[in-house]
């Protein structure tokens, strides 16, 4: 795990809220973000973008990883004016990360890979994680699954 200073961002996108136990009972929501963000074409309507990744935040964490969060789920932008009114503008923290990095398959089997190495190292003192805003950034959204690489962005709590 690499481990850097991040500066605050804002995302623009779709958001909603969500917990783990929701996600996996099959009840959950982020796979039908991410279908109606693709089909409706929603990342050519954000305005601003500062790249061309595909950025998901999670943020306003309840308690810890088995907590409600909001998952927010567009592109981060230079400027949060003229926001779609379907979307919303939501700011990370800045501070300290650890960063995870997947490439070569399916992203949601890089992304499911990269989570369950990350709660797997939250079990010991490895890792510590702050509970404020974590993020993955998708670097290759247009890419076939060999073209794939996803960074994991895990805000850490302060020594």
């Amino acid at each position: 795990m690499e481990q850097l200073h991040i500066d605050s961002f804002t995302v623009v996108g779709l958001t909603a809220r969500t917990s783990n136990a929701k996600e996996a009972s099959g009840n959950g929501v982020i796979g039908g973000l991410w279908a109606r963000f693709r089909k409706d074409g929603l990342l050519d309507r954000i305005k601003h973008r500062a790249d061309s990744h595909i950025v998901a935040v999670y943020s306003e964490y309840e308690s810890d990883k088995d907590g409600e969060y909001t998952y927010t789920l567009g592109s981060k932008v230079t400027s949060a004016k003229d926001v779609p009114a379907e979307m919303v503008a939501r700011r990370t923290d800045s501070g300290e990360y650890g960063i995870f990095t997947a490439q070569g398959g399916p992203a949601i089997q890089l992304v499911m890979g990269l989570w369950q190495r990350i709660w797997s190292l939250e079990k010991s003192p490895r890792l510590r994680r702050a509970y404020r805003t974590d993020f993955e950034i998708y670097l290759n959204p247009d890419a076939e699954d060999a073209g794939q690489k996803v960074d994991v962005y895990i805000g850490l709590k302060r020594p």
